[in-house]
């Protein structure tokens, strides 16, 4: 196999970066609701309250065996539990394991029913993550059971590890050694601090978040990418916990619903998160693979005759792709020049970034294409050859994109496909 040639990428001004990222933005928000991913949102929303329960469990009877090493933890698995307790109330689920000598048949299988109980969030997260990474996943069903199952294990341990993490911390601040840091950062370093907690679950959710985009959208993201979204996706997530948490008082909500407006809030909550974490891992997938998708909106351009804002935020976004040009595919061309013959193989495609060319014929006839056009697609489509001389009208700014390169796009994009077939109906 032939190595090949690395496309040296233009460098792009500050204009030409600031276009890039409105286009991933509107390429982003399209397909978020191509994908119908607000629905994706509330069935995780959804899963998280029937997962939370079980995977609480899960995680503290993980603990139990630690518990009885050292006692001294159960301080901070209560800590963690009262941050849940108007939920669900973990202290005499921990209690009773804890004076649990023997285990049954029975503890067995509400061990397993748990586990399986706290399949419905990762099941919902899977499919949303297929949703989103569908044309690049080429994962089996079995496959992912398989995932989700060590995804679960993971979050389990993690989630556990960062509890005996925090109680190894209490009894490093109680000690004389961090009394100069006390008196720095008293909110933090203090036994009763419940910040240490906080920041202890954002920095679950980030890692989690990582995690998810990294593995289970099965593309392997570059770890840049996760990084950064995750880091967005928890930010987003605090700010908006912080702004519920703020301006809903919660003692108004309980005179109407009762004790189940918690549960309300914290599904509005986890809402919220899901909608950020499927936006942000939609993003990932858009610049992931750009080029492609930009090749695709640049095909499916509208007409300039088309009306609407729509059309006309979309043709100001990807009229003029400067992140597809490279030292090679760019062409400048000037008025009169000759850019193909009649007869010459159509082994490439010509995309009119400014400027105008006339298609003329040996009948006399002649053909316009303009800004935002394709020259040569269907020829280049069919292998056949130039009916007719290509003359630039005006100075023009080509893209050209070879044979290969233009038929690979018809292959990954059934919307692009389905374009080129409707022109070759016309011929």
């Amino acid at each position: 196999m032939k190595n090949k040639t690395p496309k040296i990428k233009i460098k792009l001004k500050r204009s030409q970066k600031l276009t890039k990222l409105g286009q991933i933005i509107y390429l982003t928000c399209t397909n978020f609701g191509s994908n119908n991913l607000l629905e994706s949102a509330s069935a995780c929303s959804f899963g998280f309250i029937f997962s939370f329960v079980p995977l609480a469990l899960i995680i503290f009877t993980v603990l139990v065996g630690i518990i009885r090493v050292s006692p001294g933890i159960l301080e901070y698995v209560n800590a963690f539990g009262a941050e849940i307790e108007s939920f669900v109330d973990i202290k005499p689920f921990i209690n009773n394991i804890l004076n649990k000598k023997n285990f049954h048949f029975f503890d067995i299988f509400l061990g397993v029913w748990i586990i399986w109980m706290a399949r419905k969030m990762f099941l919902s997260i899977i499919r949303a993550m297929a949703m989103i990474f569908k044309p690049a996943i080429k994962r089996k069903g079995i496959l992912n059971q398989v995932l989700m199952f060590v995804s679960e294990f993971i979050l389990v341990i993690f989630i556990a590890s960062i509890i005996i993490f925090m109680f190894g911390f209490n009894q490093l601040v109680s000690s004389n050694f961090s009394e100069p840091l006390k008196e720095i950062l008293p909110s933090i370093v203090n036994q009763n601090s419940h910040t240490i907690v906080s920041l202890s679950m954002y920095f679950v959710i980030f890692i989690s978040t990582f995690y998810v985009y990294r593995v289970v959208s099965g593309t392997k993201p570059p770890l840049r990418l996760c990084f950064i979204y995750s880091l967005l996706d928890t930010l987003c997530f605090y700010f908006i916990s912080h702004w519920v948490t703020k301006f809903m008082n919660l003692t108004n909500y309980n005179i109407v619903y009762g004790t189940i407006s918690t549960i309300i809030v914290l599904m509005m909550k986890v809402y919220f998160f899901f909608i950020f974490f499927l936006f942000f891992a939609q993003m990932i997938y858009v610049t992931q693979y750009f080029e492609l998708l930009l090749k695709c909106e640049v095909y499916l351009l509208p007409d300039s005759e088309n009306r609407g804002w729509m059309v006309q935020l979309r043709r100001m976004l990807f009229i003029n792709p400067a992140a597809l040009k490279t030292a090679t595919n760019t062409k400048f061309v000037n008025q009169g020049e000759v850019i193909f013959n009649s007869d010459d193989k159509a082994d490439s495609v010509y995309y009119i970034r400014t400027g105008t060319i006339t298609e003329q014929f040996e009948n006399g006839e002649s053909h316009v294409f303009e800004k935002g056009s394709f020259v040569g697609d269907t020829l280049c489509l069919l292998d056949e050859r130039f009916r007719g001389t290509g003359v630039a009208t005006t100075d023009c700014k080509l893209i050209i994109f070879t044979q290969n390169e233009f038929k690979e796009l018809m292959k990954k994009s059934p919307k692009a496909a389905s374009k080129a077939l409707s022109k070759l109906a016309e011929i």
